[in-house]
């Protein structure tokens, strides 16, 4: 299983052009996981959800790490392919850090913000339809590109002093799930 998705991760990092908006790079995809581990995460069934950390009071919790859907995105994402394709495109050495499973409830925001200096780069893949998209901001919170909500795609950013970001408003119908992966 996981050859096949690897192939298909490193793929969907290869076929998207880098961008640069302001300082901002990114790189947006499509058909980002193959079908077999898309299936696997849209129908995630019952998993036993953990607050984020720094975020224990907002609407958004995540898949426990204990779970089997976690451990198998860990060897996925930590997979040197994977990585080594990453590196290439941002011109960065890269290690893995970490994954989540978000699942963002009614009510939830943050505000445009930069990431942790612990995080290089970190990439984000949205696992349902008609939701809230993630925007980049400029200094003054306007909003300079939206990545739109919808299965299967997502985006890289590079973490830098110009990368601002976050959800496009808030969370006002569903449960906006997606893919978190961090590497520093």
């Amino acid at each position: 299983m996981f050859n096949l998705s690897t192939q298909d991760v490193v793929l969907s990092i290869e076929n998207a052009p880098l961008v640069n908006i302001n300082g901002k790079y990114y790189q947006e995809y499509r058909d980002f996981f193959g079908k077999g581990l898309l299936d696997q995460l849209k129908n995630l069934g019952k998993l036993n959800l953990v607050p984020l950390e720094k975020q224990e009071k907002s609407s958004r919790s995540r898949v426990d790490e204990k779970e089997e859907i976690i451990k198998k995105l860990k060897i996925l994402f930590m997979h040197r392919p994977i990585t080594k394709t990453l590196e290439k495109k941002f011109n960065t050495d890269l290690k893995f850090e970490s994954v989540d499973i978000w699942l963002d409830n009614i009510g939830y925001y943050m505000g445009p913000h930069i990431d942790d200096s612990r995080i290089k780069l970190a990439v984000q893949i949205y696992l349902g339809d008609d939701n809230i998209g993630t925007s980049l901001f400029d200094d003054d919170n306007n909003a300079l590109k939206t990545f739109q909500y919808e299965s299967n795609t997502g985006y890289a950013l590079l973490n830098t002093k110009d990368s601002r970001h976050g959800p496009a408003g808030e969370v006002t119908k569903g449960t906006r799930k997606s893919v978190y992966v961090r590497y520093r």
